[in-house]
């Protein structure tokens, strides 16, 4: 299984943008197999739509017969406000909260205007949504991953799955209308391979470069590229893919 995580400086800056152009690029090429054996993965209660227990693990049986390479797409959505947003004693809160979430329901994932929907219709094959507490992130993210096969490959959209394991390919995007730097994502200093300028037809050449001098001066010394999500054949897109593509192969 490859990954590729898609991270962010901000919100509005465009990792679902990304993570769909990623998606719907690489499904269309050659597919990659995978060289290690299928894994084990560990058995526990099962739920149709969602696991709701932090204790609690996912049964998962994969096709381990099947050879093609799956790209599929996995978003993690941090739940900082916890299981009460107004911290009083209320008791408005639902009893049944639960650290984390793997969402898998089609009804949930495919509603029209969620990212998870631009995820699938970019091209995934199965798209997995995690709803965490920072305090329980690395047990959700591992029940999340169990959901998928060896025969697929992930892009991955967060910032929370770089401080727990590591990516094939891990990505930073940036936009230049975007000046914030999330604490989430200064953390991400010396785990990032490359930072992606999200660009948008209004963006001017001065207001990349001065994007691109801001990342090299908060300390990122990685090679950058300007991609344009909407436009399939910007040429800078093809350049950045045919470096995606090495890089997998080569891993």
């Amino acid at each position: 299984m490859k990954k590729i995580v898609v991270a962010g400086t901000s919100s509005g800056v465009g990792k679902t943008a990304v993570a769909s152009f990623l998606l719907s690029s690489l499904s269309g090429r050659t597919q990659l197999h995978n060289k290690k054996p299928g894994r084990v993965t560990r058995h526990g209660h099962v739920l149709q739509h969602a696991v709701r227990s932090s204790y609690g693990t996912i049964e998962h049986s994969p096709d381990l017969h099947t050879s093609e390479s799956l790209w599929s797409a996995l978003k993690i959505t941090i739940r900082h406000e916890g299981s009460c947003p107004r911290h009083t004693d209320c008791d408005a809160c639902d009893a049944g909260y639960e650290p984390f979430e793997v969402i898998t329901s089609d009804a949930v994932l495919r509603e029209k205007g969620k990212d998870t929907d631009q995820l699938s219709r970019a091209g995934a094959s199965k798209v997995v949504w995690l709803q965490s507490d920072p305090s329980v992130e690395a047990a959700g993210i591992a029940a999340a991953l169990d959901c998928f096969g060896n025969e697929h490959n992930l892009v991955i959209e967060g910032n929370s799955f770089l401080r727990v394991t590591s990516a094939d390919v891990a990505i930073l995007v940036v936009s230049p209308h975007v000046d914030k730097i999330k604490r989430s994502a200064k953390l991400l200093l010396n785990k990032i391979d490359f930072i992606v300028i999200n660009l948008h037809k209004s963006h001017t050449v001065n207001e990349i470069e001065i994007c691109r001098e801001k990342m090299i001066a908060f300390g990122f010394d990685v090679p950058f590229y300007t991609v344009n999500p909407r436009q399939s054949t910007h040429n800078s897109n093809q350049v950045f893919i045919e470096k995606i593509q090495d890089i997998l192969f080569e891993s």
